[in-house]
């Protein structure tokens, strides 16, 4: 069949040129529109539910919110997962699903099961978060104020009223956040005194607010004929119609809300807070991109709206991009095309060298435009996103293999023939001397393709976060190599007869014919030191065996985002303002020290408007946007940079601080919840004991070679003032509980409406002075307003004290637990896991009941190499299969197979030399080295074959078929190594994932060639001879070795 199709190929020239030419274009057509990224996003599918009740503790919210939501959504499809933290006055529950879930039909399926539950009075409805990911954080900016006399408030204003509604109408933004500043509110003030001299409570108050803030309608009525509408307008809209709104009368006189409290504008009790460039407090915007859209379409969008917002606001107030994901987008795809373009370079020098004639050369050079388009063209319609992952791992050298074989087979034939015929062939000889020849090489051709094809299932198979980073390079990858299989099938037969010099002398002089000549010669001393080169061979098989246990494990490479962040933890209960002057202090002391290598400095302190994120104010964010790497002068690379920071900030009292990345941080915390490297977590239910465990597991790992950034949840130590309301004493004085409740809960302020100023909207609170709010001895004397007109203080009725209560209540399938997280410095995650667990199991003891669990990216580590140990060798059995039905001979298929674990040699020694760990990364490199291998192994024994069929005698036919495949091998390997030595090699942003799948590559094609070109031959005379499939003289005779 194949060889019927390279006939038609060719008895249709012209239309096979134009059916790949248009196919070209519209490849060409396709990449206009093929969505461009880093690199894939591995987020899970998620699901966040938060809900607030400022009036609730950690552990009210644990048993009141996250509880019930959490058994609501037990069960549902596709849940694999759920988690929950609860802070007080927050609470957010985490649902985790399987990836082949829809994401909308996710979230109504919780929405209808948060329908079916009641939560108590004052908690507000669950709010279900964005629909983003961890790659959804696309933008970050800083609003300020050159006036000192505009305020966080006026700002916020400015921002969530002018500046959001613009950036929310963008195509593709599923949220803008707001963080730090201050929500405007209106306040009012309430006077315990002056209540309790009128005889008013707390809810007197707000009663009046309620009753006399709404407008009301009257329906319809008919006058003359028209229909006129009843409209009662009593809304207020300023402070002094809300000073001015009647309470009662007294003695026929009214009593208005100022004679019993003031009104005024003030702010929202916040629980975030943002400081920027070491200047004090900013406001930050986050701009959230909507799962599944194009960042560099709604950034570029965002960006552009932005600019178009800032028009509209006041001269003083400025817009600052701090954080932009297409910067990062535009380093990673910088590199991705300057080793794509170098590869291209030193693949086509290869190809001209090797081939010895630049016709040739050329035309096989089309194949690497024409093949990645054809890719183009399979991303678009499989939504595969061109990125570090997808593009960067493709090598043109394995892409021309095909049409190299091809153009060289029939490029030889054509001068065999000429020389035969001893003039130029005709057009009618010409067109049958190539249909001959590819009809010879098209079967192996396709064959072996089909192979390499074959060996990237496994990659296919790959599940969770190592599924979604490297399945899109293996689709793309097999896309494009289907594009080069047409192409060598259909395209280069053609172009052979259209484009090969028509006057093709037989080829004395050049580097091939140099080559062939010195290989001959080698390979036949090789033949006769054959002992020699195989112990030499098993010294080097035992050798590497014993290098793998030393070269340690990753999941990935830490890929250099351009940006840092410092995550800061300080005591628990610790003030927002305390923090705003700590990470100033930071901020300008990181500027001072590092100017040419930090452009921005903003820090986050405890959450956003819309909770993404549920921090405490115990907790900050320092990021870190660099400058461009070339004009550092204190650090050589980023891991650098960071170990001098870390220096910098050692000694600052109060904090323990750990290093990660924007992209990286977020994308741990949605996977395992974690935002470091390595999470150890204990399940348990007491907290002292929790905390006991994890206190010893620290120790131990502070022991342990690697060791960085290691903390432990604060789950205790949070400092609160608790009023204890005495039933006995409450009932001696006949006052109700709710009255004392309601004075307790106007201490954060009680909202009971909202004031319209024109289409904005802010909240009416009612709240207790300040002075009784940061005065505890004033509290406890603080007159209560009762409705019996009693005359008491809290203190006569409750018991006010400091105690401390819990900070933050983790929960995974509803067990409680505390986590031990770390980083991993100068040391491979998977020795470190393994000494790290040896080690806490002998060293932690247990409680019954409590259990511990680790977690962090190396899982994804351990399950790809788990799903690649049973996929890899069905893959290679299928493959040998394969080879067995093709070439009907067991014998031939083991000796093919050698160059699977020779290749593995170059590439284990190669990881080795370069310090660089096992990842999955390299089991890719792996895997397309196993297929290289085995094409290049074939290629051998065909030849070798072929010469037996003519009647060569089996030391001649191993001689002739080393020397004739000599050319297209060394074409293969080289090219395909060469395509893959720009990736090896380079420096670029995103080149560390890169890196060890082109190491592996390289290295493999240096020791699988030479393994190919002089084992090979060898094992294939050895075993041939002992089977006696042989009747020539023995290797010692004079046996003609001449070119």
């Amino acid at each position: 069949m194949l060889e019927r199709l390279v006939a038609l190929a060719l008895e249709n020239r012209i239309f096979i040129i134009v059916a790949f030419l248009g196919a070209s274009g519209f490849g060409a057509w396709r990449a206009a529109d093929l969505e461009i990224d880093a690199f894939p996003d591995t987020s899970s599918v998620q699901v966040q539910v938060n809900t607030t009740a400022p009036s609730l503790n950690a552990a009210e919210i644990e048993q009141q919110i996250a509880l019930p939501i959490e058994l609501a959504i037990a069960g549902l499809p596709g849940l694999v997962e759920s988690r929950s933290v609860s802070k007080f006055g927050f609470g957010q529950v985490v649902a985790v699903f399987s990836d082949d879930t829809d994401i909308y039909a996710a979230r109504q399926f919780i929405t209808e099961r948060l329908n079916s539950i009641e939560l108590a009075e004052g908690i507000d409805r669950p709010q279900l978060g964005p629909i983003s990911t961890g790659l959804g954080e696309v933008l970050h900016y800083v609003v300020r104020s050159s006036n000192p006399s505009r305020t966080l408030s006026e700002i916020r204003e400015l921002h969530d009223w002018v500046v959001k509604p613009e950036l929310l109408k963008v195509p593709g933004v599923a949220e803008v956040n707001s963080w730090g500043g201050f929500e405007k509110q209106f306040h009012v003030i309430a006077n315990p005194e002056a209540l309790v001299k009128y005889g008013l409570t707390m809810s007197d108050i707000e009663d009046a607010l309620r009753r006399n803030n709404e407008n009301v309608g009257g329906g319809q009525l008919d006058r003359a004929g028209e229909s006129l509408l009843v409209h009662g307008l009593g809304r207020v809209s300023s402070v002094d119609e809300i000073q001015s709104i009647v309470i009662r009368a007294v003695d026929g006189q009214p009593l208005f809300l100022r004679d019993v409290a003031d009104v005024r504008l003030d702010h929202e009790i916040r629980r975030g807070a943002v400081t920027f460039q070491g200047q004090g407090e900013a406001l930050l915007g986050l701009g959230f991109m909507l799962l599944g859209e194009n960042s560099n379409e709604v950034t570029g969008a965002l960006r552009a709206r932005l600019a178009a917002a800032a028009q509209a606001l006041p001269e003083d107030i400025t817009i600052s991009v701090v954080y932009d994901r297409t910067e990062l987008v535009s380093q990673v795809i910088g590199t991705v095309k300057h080793n794509l373009l170098l590869g291209g370079i030193f693949v086509v020098a290869v190809l001209f060298l090797l081939l010895g004639n630049m016709r040739a050369g050329l035309l096989v050079a089309v194949t690497i435009p024409m093949a990645m388009l054809f890719a183009v063209v399979g991303m678009y319609e499989m939504s595969i996103a061109a990125s570090l992952l997808s593009l960067g791992a493709i090598d043109f050298g394995i892409l021309v293999d095909g049409s190299v074989v091809m153009t060289e087979v029939n490029l030889r034939r054509l001068r065999e023939e000429q020389a035969r015929l001893g003039r130029k062939l005709s057009s009618k000889e010409r067109l049958a001397c190539i249909v001959a020849s590819s009809k010879e090489i098209v079967r192996p051709i396709a064959f072996g393709m089909f192979i390499i094809l074959v060996v990237f299932v496994p990659v296919l198979t790959l599940e969770g976060a190592e599924g979604k980073m490297f399945r899109p390079m293996a689709w793309t990858f097999i896309f494009a190599l289907i594009g080069a299989l047409l192409i060598a099938v259909l395209l280069s037969p053609v172009l052979s007869y259209y484009g090969l010099p028509w006057n093709a002398r037989p080829e004395r002089h050049g580097l091939a014919h140099l080559l062939t000549r010195i290989y001959g010669f080698v390979l036949h001393g090789a033949i006769r030191a054959r002992a020699l080169v195989i112990a030499a061979t098993i010294g080097a098989i035992a050798g590497t065996v014993m290098l793998v246990p030393k070269l340690g494990a990753e999941f990935t490479p830490r890929l250099s985002e351009g940006s840092i962040v410092g995550n800061v933890v300080r005591l628990a209960g610790v003030s927002i303002p305390t923090s705003v002057d700590y990470n100033t202090r930071i901020e300008k002391q990181l500027l001072q020290e590092f100017p040419d290598e930090i452009k921005y400095v903003w820090s986050r302190i405890g959450v956003a408007e819309v909770a993404t994120d549920p921090m405490g104010t115990e907790l900050t964010d320092i990021f870190l946007t660099l400058h461009p790497r070339e004009q550092w002068t204190k650090a050589a690379s980023q891991s650098e940079l960071v170990a001098q920071i870390q220096e910098t900030l050692r000694d600052l009292p109060g904090q323990t601080m750990g290093f990660s990345q924007p992209i990286e941080m977020r994308m741990n915390e949605l996977s395992s919840g974690l935002r470091s490297d390595v999470g150890i977590k204990v399940f348990g239910d007491d907290f002292d004991e929790l905390i006991r465990i994890a206190e010893n597991i620290q120790r131990v790992l502070l022991d342990i070679e690697g060791v960085s950034d290691i903390s432990i949840d604060q789950i205790t130590g949070q400092p609160t003032l608790q009023v204890r309301i005495d039933s006995a004493r409450l009932a001696r004085y006949g006052v109700p509980r709710e009255e004392i409740l309601g004075f307790v809960e106007a201490m954060g302020g009680i909202e009971v409406g909202v004031i319209h100023e024109g289409q904005r909207v802010f909240p009416l609170v009612v709240r207790l002075p300040d002075a009784l709010r940061t005065d505890i001895e004033a509290l406890k004397n603080a007159p209560l307003p009762t409705e019996s007109g009693a005359q008491l203080t809290l203190q006569q009725v409750a018991d006010v004290v400091i105690t401390d209560s819990p900070a933050t209540i983790n929960r995974e399938w509803g067990r409680r637990l505390i986590r031990v997280q770390t980083n991993v410095r100068d040391r491979d995650v998977a020795s470190f896991v393994a000494e790290a667990q040896r080690r806490i199991a002998d060293e932690v003891v247990l409680p019954q009941g409590y259990i511990i669990e680790w977690g962090g990216q190396f899982e994804n580590l351990q399950r790809a190499q788990l799903r690649l140990a049973i996929v890899v060798p069905l893959t290679l059995l299928l493959v040998f299969l394969l080879l067995y039905f093709s070439l009907g001979s067991l014998r031939d298929v083991v000796i093919i197979y050698t160059g699977v674990p020779f290749a593995a040699i170059g590439g284990i020694l190669a990881l080795s030399v370069r310090g660089i760990p096992f990842s999955v990364s390299a089991a890719v490199g792996f895997i397309a080295l196993s297929g290289i291998a085995v094409l290049n192994g074939q290629i051998m024994v065909s030849a070798i074959r072929g010469y037996r069929k003519q009647g060569l005698s089996l030391l001649h036919a191993v001689l002739e078929g080393g020397k004739q495949r000599l050319r297209p091998v060394l074409a293969t390997a080289i090219t395909d190594a060469a395509g893959f030595i720009p990736m090896a090699m380079s420096t670029g942003v995103g080149a560390e994932v890169q890196r060890p799948l082109a190491t592996v590559v390289v290295g493999g094609m240096i020791s699988g060639t030479l393994l190919t070109l002089f084992l090979l031959p060898i094992l294939y005379l050895i075993v041939a001879e002992r089977v006696g499939a042989h009747s020539e003289p023995p290797v010692e005779s004079k046996a003609t070795v001449g070119v």
